[in-house]
């Protein structure tokens, strides 16, 4: 019988603990099982490549990123904020509207929450549950309030990352309670050193990606993710559940699953840069077009792709989770420094077509004046809400709505629900009142306030225009708003 060296039975309990107070109830994976390492190398800072050798003589590559909290100086440039196009297929442009989300628990566990929070609001609604914005993930972290570690480093609180005590109605530990230390720490989580039972995995996709656990070897900030080695074969996650690998992308499927939905396509490859036959910058538009943001892994950092532009040599728009503006990188290039390594792909079953929002027409109006809605696959819409208040609407093909503004409703985003889930607009919509200094009546001094306006417009004027004073929706504010007004005083 093989003895065991000290060294590794030391290095082993902390998996071992880890693995034994587990809740996450058939959705976790055992240690690397099958599977020998045979070499190390360091591509940088924020990447580490692992050898591994199975027992059939396959080479699989395990790959810990561990993307920095903040972008490395000197690619400020190559950095500038940049604004999303307008698609355009006959030109070769196409982005999509995916939320931006900046930097908590690891740039791997941002960027599959990024995308996550895509489907939550585009025939997925299951992603994300909690109270915030009526139940429809934000585009930005700014509905939660930031937190600081005991490094003193801020980071947000965004629950679709990583849960955590307080945060959304949470009154227990989360994943920042029991896994975090400080970025690049490789301590023992500190559900390990408080010997308390880990929180159950729910409403996290880092949990699922095991991102930050140091019971999977995960440093705080890394994830880990595996690819064929000398070779441009997808890595299915069937395969790395049966080697039980601690994957990054096999967690977002299992995040997917157990937020009750069904992944088709579930892989690992490289790049085309890195291995001829690998995923090639084809194959990625293929994806925008059919409506999937992607997790693109870099050399030490983890990006969404959102978009991509022919007409300007493979230009590929990208989430960066440093910040919550689009940026560029040219498709098989570098991006601070860090060359593109390999995709991380789950697609989703749907059977049915996804709704989306486009605009909507005026942008402001009184209660009870109809708005015309724009979007796409509108038939079997169910319901349409202003600022969370049920309308009455009618769908007029699959392309156009039109809603009446409810009594009651304020001034916020419009939602339609179908079969597929909720679309919500991006903008606010404004809910006009001729009570306009909120004093319960309609009077003289409400004639005075709209006066102060006079002269501005939408178009000529867009910081001093106030949309609540435009009361025919014309667009301007003048003797015409102030006439409405005067008819409708008490």
């Amino acid at each position: 019988m093989p003895t065991v060296p000290i060294a590794e039975i030391r290095k082993s309990l902390p998996l071992i603990l880890g693995l034994a107070l587990s809740p996450c109830f058939g959705f976790c994976d055992s240690p690397v099982n099958g599977l020998q390492r045979s070499g190390t190398k360091k591509l940088n800072v924020y990447c580490t490549v692992n050898t591994l050798t199975a027992s059939d003589g396959k080479i699989i590559k395990e790959v810990l990123i561990s993307g920095p909290p903040a972008p490395p100086s000197g690619f400020e440039v190559q950095r500038q904020a940049v604004s999303l196009p307008t698609p355009n297929s006959a030109a070769g442009i196409n982005a999509l509207t995916v939320p931006a989300f900046t930097w908590e628990l690891g740039c791997s566990a941002v960027s599959g929450a990024m995308i996550a929070g895509y489907y939550d609001r585009n025939g997925f609604p299951n992603m994300y549950t909690g109270p915030a914005n009526s139940g429809v993930m934000p585009l930005t972290d700014s509905s939660w309030a930031t937190w600081v570690d005991t490094n003193g480093d801020t980071y947000p609180n965004n629950p679709l990352i990583a849960s955590h005590n307080g945060v959304d109605g949470r009154t227990t530990k989360g994943t920042i309670d029991d896994y975090w230390v400080l970025y690049d720490s490789a301590a023992d989580d500190p559900y390990i050193t408080g010997a308390w039972t880990q929180h159950a995995w729910s409403d996290a996709i880092g949990d699922y990606m095991k991102t930050s656990q140091s019971a999977f070897d995960n440093t705080d900030g890394s994830t880990t993710f595996y690819n064929y080695s000398g070779s441009a074969d997808r890595l299915t996650c069937d395969v790395m559940a049966y080697y039980s690998l601690p994957d990054g992308t096999l967690g977002r499927k299992r995040f997917y699953e157990a937020r009750g939905y069904i992944c088709t396509e579930c892989y690992n490859q490289p790049t085309d840069n890195q291995i001829t036959g690998g995923f090639s910058y084809a194959q990625y538009k293929a994806e925008i077009d059919a409506g999937r943001p992607v997790m693109l892994n870099l050399e030490g950092h983890t990006v969404v792709g959102v978009g991509y532009n022919d007409s300007s040599s493979n230009l590929v728009y990208i989430h960066d989770t440093w910040d919550e503006s689009d940026h560029t990188m040219t498709w098989g290039g570098s991006y601070s420094s860090m060359a593109l390594l390999s995709v991380s792909i789950v697609n989703l079953s749907s059977t049915t077509s996804i709704a989306n929002l486009e605009s909507f027409t005026p942008t402001s109006a009184l209660e009870g004046a109809s708005v015309t809605l724009t979007g796409t696959a509108f038939t079997g819409a169910t319901s349409v809400t202003f600022g969370g208040v049920a309308a009455t609407f009618t769908v007029n093909s699959a392309t156009q709505i039109t809603a009446t503004v409810p009594i009651g409703a304020v001034t916020g985003k419009i939602s339609v629900t179908t079969p597929a889930g909720v679309s919500q607009s991006s903008l606010d919509f404004t809910v006009i009142t001729y009570d306009l200094n909120v004093d319960g009546s309609v009077d003289l001094s409400d004639l005075a306030r709209l006066a102060r306006y006079f002269g501005t417009s939408r178009a000529t004027d867009a910081s001093g225009f106030q949309p609540e004073y435009d009361l025919n929706g014309d667009g301007t504010i003048d003797e015409s708003d102030a006439t409405l007004l005067f008819n409708n005083l008490d």
